[in-house]
């Protein structure tokens, strides 16, 4: 493949051509790398909270049994795995930009971060689902005392049928739509290397 330089002035000699700009097509993926990242960093703000207020549960409650203090402790756990994931992911997406210049490297990149998620998004997600079943199924312990038989019925069984609605349903919907935005993003940077080649 020819310098990169030489290819983007080939690019701005065709451009009256083709009616597509260089400029533009770069500026779209930038636009749509920077929605994914704000997405993710949204993801880490919103689990940050939640961990920072199960802490204060944590710390500033009494509990009857210390399996409610294992559950939090899993669910604490399992919060701040996932946290960290998603900065990781922030910053390798975010520190990505570098990667412009060159689209194929982007585009082998992008494929396999795109690889990634899918394994976070179901393979780890699994595991992550499993661990707060079983923290859950140990905070019941907790409930038994307060709550009645009947109450504790119908908690489990609206529980159960979110996390099947959650798995089953949800989390197959942002799948789709984060493998659409990736794959927005290798379309457009193959777009702009099959401009390059022609």
């Amino acid at each position: 493949m020819k310098d990169f330089n030489e290819l983007k002035q080939l690019w701005h000699v065709q451009q009256e051509h083709d009616g597509v700009s260089y400029d533009a097509i770069l500026n779209t993926v930038k636009q749509t790398k920077n929605k994914y990242t704000a997405k993710l960093l949204s993801h880490v703000i919103s689990i940050a909270v939640i961990v920072l207020i199960t802490i204060y549960i944590f710390i500033s409650f009494r509990f009857h049994t210390w399996t409610t203090l294992l559950s939090m402790f899993i669910v604490i756990t399992c919060l701040v795995y996932y946290m960290l994931i998603q900065i990781k992911d922030y910053r390798s997406i975010s520190s990505s930009e570098s990667l412009l210049n060159k689209p194929e490297a982007y585009i082998a990149y992008l494929q396999a971060y795109k690889q990634h998620r899918y394994r976070l998004n179901t393979r780890n997600y699994t595991i992550y689902t499993i661990s707060l079943s079983i923290a859950l199924a140990l905070y019941l312990i907790e409930m038994s005392f307060y709550v009645s038989t009947f109450a504790l019925v119908l908690f489990v069984i609206g529980t159960i049928i979110w996390f099947l609605i959650c798995y089953f349903v949800l989390m197959k919907v942002y799948i789709k739509k984060e493998s659409e935005r990736l794959e927005e993003l290798i379309n457009k940077l193959k777009k702009l290397e099959e401009q390059f080649r022609d």
